[in-house]
């Protein structure tokens, strides 16, 4: 009987604050006869303004400027996330009791077109009630918000770990996976400059 009411009286866990990250799947794109190929779809990884669950629940936020023109650059669905040379000062903590308020004042008063934002969570199943707000604010309509929810990438989850541990961070000092993210070539490496020849008078 004891047994029974003891596990009767633990806390359970809400399951309408519990979140599973969607799969990506990779579109299907259907061409005309006759017609060229559409360019081969991205993934969208960083958005104007971003939001980062960790494995407690916590919110954090930043935002990115973000360029969107790939054609041409050999960058597809299954290029990793650029490196964004993301840092723990970009990255603030915002409390579960003012994240309405927080999303209020700085996303919903920008102009509709600059309202993406990406939702990163560090685990598959998550479950946070900051979150769970989150979703609240973003399913009305009316705020014209557009989002993605996705797995936080490799730099993302870093960054915020050393953020978490209030320590020093160098991104040249960590040993970055190039499986996972894709740093930008060095154009001016990738240029050769061959002094002509000049005839001796």
């Amino acid at each position: 009987m004891l047994i029974v009411f003891v596990s009767c009286s633990q806390r359970q866990k809400d399951t309408s604050d519990t979140f599973i990250v969607p799969v990506r799947k990779k579109p299907e794109i259907k061409t005309q006869p006759n017609e060229p190929p559409p360019p081969p779809p991205i993934q969208t990884y960083y958005l104007p303004l971003n939001f980062i669950i960790d494995t407690a629940g916590q919110v954090y936020f930043y935002q990115q400027q973000q360029y969107g023109w790939f054609c041409g650059t050999g960058i597809d669905w299954d290029t990793p996330p650029a490196f964004i040379d993301l840092k723990p000062k970009d990255l603030v903590q915002v409390p579960v009791t003012s994240i309405e308020d927080f999303i209020k004042l700085n996303i919903v008063k920008l102009d509709s077109n600059d309202r993406r934002i990406a939702i990163a969570s560090l685990k598959d199943t998550i479950n946070s009630v900051g979150l769970a707000k989150i979703f609240n604010v973003f399913k009305d309509t009316t705020n014209k918000i557009k989002w993605t929810f996705r797995k936080a990438t490799q730099e993302e989850a870093i960054v915020l770990a050393y953020k978490e541990h209030n320590r020093e961070y160098y991104s040249d000092n960590i040993k970055w996976d190039s499986s996972k993210i894709r740093f930008a070539r060095n154009i001016k490496s990738d240029i050769k400059f061959t002094r002509p020849k000049v005839e001796d008078k």
